[in-house]
């Protein structure tokens, strides 16, 4: 069952024939430029005015010469809040109050990097495709300014190698070249040498990539994330770890290298080339590794805290009841037996990293802990490094390191964000024990992303400051395998939040700003704030039943328009009546609309038991399901659950 409901605009109430019949009296609609300017129009069947009331406005398009949608709204910020349509605000308020249609724009650079990051929120964490893409496109083709050209063809780049196909990687190259000629930042060019390297790369190019990587050397484009993307080209792991040297020497961070034994993976291999002084006089840490199924390879990981320089480690395994006839743990145990700064906890039931660093964490004594996952290496002096940094600044709570995540050959394929290949390291968060354990608790008992949740908590208690991103370099290399819940299609992440790691940001950024305790308790089975059922521990004691809804509600609830204001009332009441509501998020596309989180009265709504939010991954039914505006549903989009069988 869908419920029908006209189309107007939204904070008006005047329906879209009538918006139409306005606007194209004004005389701002200028129907054949609106064609030409934007030929996709034809392919709608629509015309202009229509296209643009339903569409052209949200896509930030001029409805004809003398109206500039995009600098109006940046002008009169007001209208965009309102969420009205900007040439009908002009229209019927503007003009009386000396508004002007075109408004001067500010920093044309400040203004393309607006416009290319509302496109980029659409494309990448609200799931639209089409859209987005195409008004890049336009941007690519008809900007008269350079930096909007090069900023949009880089995105474009960027979305095509995500595709990683050979058509993409060869598409990704083209908008490449397009975006050079406005690439006027010199960051901006170290990302294209980069993104481009990669491409190469991955098109087994090279002769290309070589000559490519020598161009961006001559014009001071080889930072740190093209020597690591050069040393893909290399053959043998010990020429791809000169580049890795090459990288860590512009950080000072001492050379690796390759510890014998051909039988062995590259990665596990690694060492440094002379071991740095130790030091033995310093406060303890506990470093917390929550193992599960890692027989194969933690001993690397071990090997790696072995090597530190700062000695006074405390290192505690916690073996998430892994399911290897107790693999894991005689390989920590045989480790253990030469090392007595080494213990193992045993979990009795599976419950996620978290739960298990949580036990760690109680039987911690270090004054700073750490965290260091099970597969990963981490040079020598990356404990050093960041007790170091608390030592010196003692308002400073927690700190983190920065990593690359590499191959088992010593390859750097996984980029994030913008094209970066060495990140800041969440996993390296180092705090003060104490007064964090008193204000804060636990980590969040879910099965993943809780890093994250746990830095902004810190900061959201001990203020703005409290948690420093250290620019180290490369301290750690995290193993980049294809099993990494990062990497998996529903529950990953590749430098932006969508479906399941979205809606659990916006949750606990709504939390944590509610004014109720951050101080979390490491029960598993009372949560301080609702979270989709994939990611708790206990997920599968849940059963089909919590899938199961009396009536789910599709829709953009992040204004609070009439329908969404009714529809508060409306699930208020039958809850009251003891009905379990289920509501999916389906944005309507506008990049003038910035906010990304539901109004807080519909999230105040959610408990998680009677009123679940139901996300991208997720297969649900109900007795009925209500669409609560057609503007939702104006273009497909990608991250939609499986509701009565449809998506």
């Amino acid at each position: 069952m869908r419920q029908k409901v006209a189309q107007e605009d939204s904070m008006t109430g005047i329906d879209d024939k009538t918006v139409r019949k306005i606007l194209k009296k004004s005389g701002y609609v200028h129907s054949s430029w609106y064609r030409q300017r934007y030929p996709d129009v034809a392919k709608t069947g629509l015309s202009p005015v229509e296209h643009f009331v339903r569409y052209g406005a949200a896509l930030g398009r001029n409805p004809g010469k003398n109206f500039s949608t995009k600098c109006y709204l940046e002008a009169y910020p007001e209208v965009a809040e309102r969420g009205m349509n900007p040439l009908l605000h002009f229209v019927l308020e503007g003009q009386e109050k000396g508004y002007s249609p075109l408004p001067g724009c500010s920093d044309p650079v400040r203004q393309a990097n607006r416009e290319v990051a509302a496109l980029r929120t659409h494309l990448l964490t609200l799931g639209f495709t089409e859209p987005p893409l195409a008004a890049l496109e336009t941007m690519v083709a008809d900007s008269a300014e350079p930096a909007a050209c090069a900023a949009a063809a880089r995105e474009l780049a960027l979305w095509h190698m995500r595709q990683k196909t050979d058509d993409g990687y060869r598409a990704a190259l083209a908008y490449i070249a397009e975006a050079r000629p406005g690439a006027h930042d010199l960051e901006f060019r170290k990302r294209l040498t980069t993104a481009e390297l990669l491409c190469h790369f991955a098109l087994g190019q090279d002769s290309s990539g070589l000559a490519c990587y020598e161009q961006g050397a001559l014009n001071g484009e080889a930072g740190a994330d093209a020597m690591l993307a050069r040393g893909n080209f290399e053959i043998t792991p010990q020429a791809r770890c000169f580049w890795i040297n090459q990288v860590l020497r512009r950080y000072r961070i001492p050379a690796l290298r390759l510890l014998p034994g051909e039988d062995q993976l590259p990665y596990d291999r690694l060492a440094t080339r002379d071991l740095p002084l130790d030091i033995d006089d310093g406060p303890r840490v506990t470093v917390l590794l929550a193992a599960y199924d890692a027989a194969d390879v933690i001993g690397t990981a071990l090997r790696s805290l072995q090597a530190q320089s700062w000695r006074n480690l405390e290192i505690i395994v916690i073996d998430d009841c892994s399911p290897d006839d107790g693999a894991t743990c005689a390989k920590v145990e045989h480790v253990a037996a030469g090392d007595p700064r080494i213990r193992l906890i045993r979990m009795h039931r599976n419950g996620g990293a978290y739960v298990a660093r949580n036990h760690g964490l109680d039987a911690a004594t270090g004054e700073f802990v750490t965290i260091h996952d099970a597969d990963d290496w981490s040079h020598p002096v990356k404990i050093e490094t960041q007790v170091r940094y608390l030592q010196a600044n003692s308002s400073v709570v927690g700190c983190t390191s920065e990593q690359a995540r590499a191959q088992s050959d010593l390859s750097f394929r996984r980029w994030t964000g913008q094209g970066r290949l060495v990140i800041q390291n969440t996993s390296s968060f180092m705090f003060r024990r104490a007064p964090v354990r008193a204000e804060l608790g636990y980590w969040d008992t879910v099965r993943f992303a809780a890093d994250s949740e746990f830095i902004r908590r810190v900061t959201q208690v001990f203020g703005k400051g409290a948690v420093v991103p250290l620019p180290t370099g490369p301290l750690s290399f995290q193993r980049d395998s294809e099993t990494s819940v990062i990497t998996d299609d529903i529950k990953g992440m590749n430098g932006f939040y969508f479906g399941v790691r979205k809606e659990y940001f916006d949750a606990q950024m709504h939390h944590h700003a509610s004014g109720k305790s951050l101080k979390y308790q490491n029960h598993i089975e009372s949560r301080p704030f609702p979270v989709p059922v994939m990611m708790q521990p206990q997920k599968a004691a849940f059963g089909e039943d919590h899938h199961r809804f009396d009536t789910i509600f599709v829709g953009d609830f992040r204004v609070m328009t009439e329908e969404v204001a009714a529809l508060v009332e409306q699930i208020s009441r039958m809850k009251d009546e003891g009905r379990r509501i289920g509501l999916v998020e389906q944005h309507s596309f506008d990049v003038n609309l910035k906010e990304k989180r539901m109004v807080h009265a519909v999230r105040d709504l959610i408990d998680g038991e009677n009123v679940v939010a139901i996300v991208y991954g997720d297969c649900a039914s109900a007795k009925e399901v209500l669409h609560i505006s057609d503007k939702s549903i104006n273009f497909q989009q990608r991250y939609m659950p499986n509701v009565n069988g449809m998506i």
